[in-house]
């Protein structure tokens, strides 16, 4: 059981792993915590998901949602995340007989999730958000001349009605759960106080006989939705599902754009060209971020940036899907904590790919090192084919008109450049930017 319980823990936390690449995901329930996607989590807050504005008349949804916002590089976010799964656990979230949801968002998923935390007063990881029924009184009067974040606590104060921040130490994670109870009974409290108990008993009475008395057996007839409720009709879920609507079209598009960048970097898998990109990165002193006079230096930049990483993610990807085998098998002793276990995986992957192994840093320094500025491809054969894709013309428009330095449909480079480069390549000066464009 205890195995069980570890292996578990380590699933929970690396599913809260970044992948550079996602741009919008789909809630889900995992036991009984909810991975909630933007439209689900701007639905429970009553804010509109693309204007991150509080939506006039948006309701109380008959259930407490509480909610941990974390980032994938936050170390405390992975050690609270198995004892958030556990108390969810512990108090039946997701249970129409608990009437309470609780959830994870990660901040850094993309731009969309970003701002939503933004919106949602997010001021550092983990924060943990109630969100019930009436207002929650955070700060008073008094203590609110210091400053009202300074006196709500070290989280801030809640920036959206009908929302509290935990501002306890979640290390004690009894706290947390008492917290959790707290917030429902003043919730519960609220809703009794506003709506009145003939209300409420009317409501019991005539669900009673909708439903005939009895209790239906199937699993979803016991359990809180997953995700925005249908039967909703407020002003709020209209307004959602509107805005749904437009991410479904962008997100079509999207799948478009990405089908036609898959299929270019396949025909370049297989069709190679005979170029070093790291070696034109070099040439072209294209690691330098000062460099950006230069479009297509920036070009060459980002795209070598972007597929390596892509490249590494993936196996990284890869090699922890292996090592989580291995430790179902038993192979691997099941008693390693989590931080054995990451600096574990990231010695294999530096064994399979030492440049893999430091790409991390070296993005995070902007490749200001030498060591992450090699001037030939440090990558197996496979990483330096993959790479190589950004000596393609259709590659390359695509970074430019995702970089705005062309709009949709032009040329990339512009025409009045191309010819330039050419009368100019004996020039030093356009030398090394020549030579990774094939001029």
């Amino acid at each position: 059981m205890i195995r069980i319980a570890f292996i578990f823990s380590i699933l929970l936390s690396i599913s809260l792993a970044y992948d550079p690449y996602s741009t919008s995901m789909t809630a889900r329930r995992e036991r009984n915590l909810d991975h909630l996607d933007v439209e689900t989590l701007s639905y429970y807050l009553g804010i509109n998901s693309k204007t991150k504005k509080s939506i006039e008349g948006a309701e109380y949804v008959g259930y407490d949602v509480a909610v941990m916002f974390y980032a994938q590089w936050d170390r405390m976010s992975h050690t609270l995340a198995p004892y958030w799964d556990n108390i969810g656990t512990k108090l039946n979230a997701g249970s129409k007989q608990s009437k309470l949801i609780m959830g994870l968002f990660d901040c850094e998923l993309n731009l969309e999730h970003a701002e939503l935390c933004t919106a949602a007063g997010v001021m550092l990881y983990p924060t943990l958000l109630f969100i019930g029924s009436g207002p929650f009184h955070d700060t008073d009067p008094i203590t609110r001349i210091v400053g009202k974040d300074r006196a709500a606590g070290p989280s801030g104060a809640a920036t959206i009605p009908r929302t509290v921040k935990f501002q306890g130490n979640w290390q004690y994670t009894d706290s947390v759960k008492d917290w959790i109870r707290t917030m429902q009974g003043l919730s519960r409290w609220h809703r009794w106080t506003s709506e009145g108990f003939l209300w409420n008993l009317r409501k019991g009475l005539l669900g009673l006989l909708q439903t005939g008395g009895g209790r239906k057996s199937d699993i979803s007839a016991s359990s809180l939705p997953v995700g925005i409720p249908v039967s909703s009709g407020s002003n709020a879920q209209t307004s959602v599902l509107e805005s749904t609507l437009e991410t479904v079209t962008e997100a079509g598009e999207l799948m478009e754009r990405a089908a036609t960048h898959a299929s270019l970097l396949l025909e370049n898998i297989l069709f190679p060209p005979e170029k070093d990109a790291f070696k034109a990165m070099t040439d072209a002193d294209a690691w330098d971020k000062k460099n950006n006079s230069d479009p297509e230096i920036q070009v060459l930049r980002s795209c070598v940036t972007d597929l390596c990483l892509d490249y590494c993610s993936r196996l990284s990807t890869r090699m922890t899907n292996e090592y989580l085998d291995e430790i179902l098998s038993g192979e691997i002793d099941s008693d390693y904590d989590l931080k054995a276990i990451e600096t574990d995986l990231k010695n294999r992957l530096s064994e399979k790919e030492v440049y893999c192994g430091i790409f991390d840093d070296c993005l995070a320094e902007d490749f200001v090192s030498e060591k992450c500025r090699p001037d030939k491809c440090p990558l197996s054969q496979n990483g330096c084919t993959y790479v190589t894709a950004c000596f393609d013309n259709s590659i390359k428009k695509e970074y430019a008109v995702a970089l705005k330095l062309i709009e949709k449909g032009d040329e990339f480079p512009p025409k009045k450049k191309a010819e330039q480069v050419v009368l100019n390549a004996d020039s030093n000066d356009n030398k090394k930017s020549n030579e990774w464009l094939g001029i």
